[in-house]
C-alpha cells in the first residue's frame, strides 16, 4: 500500500501562523520605509522652492512677494513685486517650470479690479507644493470660493501644504490700502512683519540681517487631519491667496505675535517675552485641538519633527518640542539673534 504524503491539518495551521507572524513583524518596517520616502520628497519640495526663490531673488533683486490679501490671487500681467495681487507661490510658478501656468488668463490688462480668467490656474494641482505625507496634488475643497480679480467660482481648488514664515508676528499685522490699477501697497507701519515673506513684501537678501542660514522662508503648516479633504480652518483657501487674520489664512504661518518682544540672550540662552507663542504641532484630529490658534503655525503630518526651508535654500528638520524662544527667533530675520536650530 502506497502512503501518501503531505501536510497534516495542525501543521498547515502552525506554518500559517507563522507566515502571519512574519508578515505582522515585516509590515511595520514597510511602513516606515514609505513613510522614510514620502519625508524625503517632502524635504526635496523645500528645497526646491527655496532654490526657486533664490532664483527669483536673483532675477528680480528681491524675494518673492507675498501678495495682497486671501481675497486676491495672481495675474499674469502684473509681473512680480508688490505690485502682484498672487501671493509667493503664484510668484515662484516660473521658477518651478511653470511659465505655462504664470501666464494662464494674461490679457495685457493690468487693471487690479479687472477679473482674469484664473479657472485652469486655481484649479490645477502642482506636486510641488503638496507633502506626500499628507495628501495627493488634486483639488480639494474650498470656502473662500471667490476672489477679487478672478472669474473663478467654485467648490473645490489646488491648495498647498506648505506656508510661507510671516516673522514671530501676528497674523494681524496685515498690508491695508489697496490703490486699484496702481502697484501700490501699505503695510501697517506700527506693525510691519518681521519675516522674509508678508503681505506686497519686496524683501532684499541684505534685510535678512541674521544671516540666511539661520532664517526661516517657507515651512510646512498645520492642518487637522480629519479635514484634509475639507476647506478646514487655516486651509480654506486656494495656494494663490494671500494672507488673513482670521482662520482663511491657507498659505502664511508664523511663529508667535511677538510685535512688542523683548529678547535677550544671556551665556548662550534665548529668552523672548512680551509675546504670545505659536507652537509647531503635530497633524491631529480637530477634537484635539490645542488652545490658541494652531491654524497659524506651523506643523505638519511627520512623527517627530516638520520641515522647514530655510533662507539659503536648505532644507531643515525641526522639532515639535523647540523651545518657542529659538522658534520666534529663527522667523524673524532682523532680531539680532543668529540662533541656530537645536540638532
Amino acid at each position: 500500500m502506497t502512503q501518501r504524503k503531505g501536510f497534516t491539518l495542525v501543521e498547515l495551521l502552525v506554518v500559517i501562523a507563522i507566515i502571519g507572524m512574519l508578515v505582522g513583524l515585516l509590515l511595520p518596517a514597510v511602513q516606515q520605509a514609505r513613510e522614510a520616502a514620502r519625508k524625503m520628497q517632502c524635504g526635496n519640495n523645500l528645497k526646491q522652492m527655496g532654490l526657486a526663490c533664490l532664483n527669483h531673488e536673483s532675477a528680480n533683486m528681491k524675494f518673492p512677494s507675498g501678495g495682497w490679501n486671501y481675497s486676491y490671487v495672481g495675474d499674469p500681467d502684473r509681473g512680480f513685486g508688490k505690485g502682484q495681487p498672487g501671493t509667493w507661490t503664484y510668484s515662484l510658478l516660473p521658477f518651478i517650470e511653470q511659465q505655462a501656468l504664470f501666464q494662464t488668463g494674461q490679457d495685457g490688462n493690468a487693471n487690479s479690479a479687472n477679473k482674469k480668467s484664473t479657472m485652469t490656474t486655481l484649479t490645477t494641482p502642482i506636486n510641488s507644493f503638496i507633502c506626500p505625507s499628507r495628501r495627493t496634488a488634486k483639488t480639494y475643497t474650498v470656502s473662500v470660493t471667490t476672489y477679487t480679480n478672478s472669474n473663478f467660482s467654485g467648490s473645490v481648488g489646488a491648495k498647498s501644504d506648505y506656508a510661507a514664515c510671516f516673522g514671530s508676528t501676528s497674523m494681524s499685522a496685515r498690508a491695508t490700502g489697496i490703490v486699484a490699477g496702481a502697484a501700490t501697497k501699505n503695510i501697517k507701519s506700527s506693525s510691519v512683519p518681521t519675516g522674509i515673506i508678508y503681505d506686497a513684501s519686496e524683501t532684499k537678501m541684505g534685510e535678512v540681517r541674521d544671516g540666511t542660514t539661520n532664517t526661516y522662508l517657507i515651512g510646512e503648516k498645520f492642518v487637522y487631519t480629519d479635514q484634509y479633504e475639507n476647506a478646514g480652518n487655516g486651509d480654506k483657501a486656494v495656494l494663490y491667496a494671500g494672507t488673513s487674520g482670521d482662520a482663511s489664512n491657507s498659505n502664511f504661518r508664523s511663529a508667535g505675535a511677538y510685535e512688542n518682544c523683548t529678547f535677550s540672550n544671556s551665556n548662550g540662552t534665548v529668552t523672548i517675552s512680551g509675546g504670545t507663542a505659536y507652537a509647531p504641532t503635530q497633524d491631529r484630529i480637530s477634537t484635539q485641538a490645542t488652545t490658541g490658534t494652531p491654524y497659524y503655525a506651523f506643523g505638519g503630518p511627520h512623527a517627530g519633527s516638520f520641515g522647514m526651508g530655510m533662507a539659503d535654500g536648505s532644507c531643515q528638520w525641526v522639532s515639535y518640542s523647540i523651545d518657542p524662544s529659538v522658534h520666534a527667533c529663527l522667523a524673524n530675520r532682523k532680531d539680532g539673534m543668529a540662533t541656530q536650530i537645536p540638532q
